[in-house]
């Protein structure tokens, strides 16, 4: 069995490793900190020793753990600045801006006559005309004059716009459809009147649909 002098050496020879170890890890640090571009890592922690038992092999010191040096701050990439996008003005605020141009030159309204193959809700046709690229705010009014067809009411500004569109898919334009001709008057009740009472009611009938 060791002797106690013999142990006492041993922890004797444990402190000494310490204290060398110790003034190691300071002299890294100074070194470190001197360093303007080097971020002083954390200190080490250094493992104690324990106590000496029953052996000698017992004072074994633990080697100190290596830990990575944290990342240089000026090594991570900067991210570019994501460029801000055009964003188009909403509806809502072209037509406040309109509020403030000069007035048109080119006053008054007109309808387009479309095909259609059936009668829709009016704001289901609003709703395709916003699919076509068409602002249906701009579209005054909305009926059916005539059996599948269609009628649009716009100002005079918007029309040239509609036409495009309008032709971009294909659609056509009823341009000599009348609504106030007599012979657009389906009903068989119109039948027995004369020209000039035809051409009466198909004015009256034209109103009518404007006014519901």
């Amino acid at each position: 069995m060791p002797t106690v002098k013999q142990l006492q050496a041993e922890l004797a020879a444990a402190k000494a490793e310490i204290n060398r170890l110790q003034q190691q890890n300071a002299s890294l640090l100074e070194q470190l900190a001197q360093s303007p571009s080097t971020t002083v890592p954390k200190r080490v922690p250094i493992a104690t020793v324990p106590r000496p038992h029953a052996s000698p092999s017992s004072l074994q010191l633990k080697p100190p753990t290596k830990r990575p040096p944290p990342p240089e701050l000026g090594s991570a990439p900067l991210q570019k600045a994501s460029k801000s996008k055009y964003a188009p003005p909403l509806p809502s605020q072209t037509a406040a801006a309109r509020t403030f141009s000069p007035p048109s030159t080119n006053q008054g309204f007109k309808y387009l006559y479309l095909p259609i193959q059936r009668r829709l809700p009016i704001r289901q046709i609003r709703s395709l005309l916003r699919r076509l690229h068409i602002n249906s705010n701009r579209v005054l009014d909305i009926h059916y004059p005539d059996r599948h067809l269609v009628a649009l009411l716009l100002h005079n500004d918007y029309e040239a716009e509609v036409r495009s569109q309008l032709e971009k898919f294909e659609i056509p334009i009823h341009d000599d459809y009348d609504p106030m001709d007599p012979n657009n008057l389906r009903n068989p009740y119109y039948d027995d009147f004369n020209q000039d009472e035809k051409e009466c009611a198909a004015w009256s009938v034209f109103t009518q649909r404007r006014c519901t």
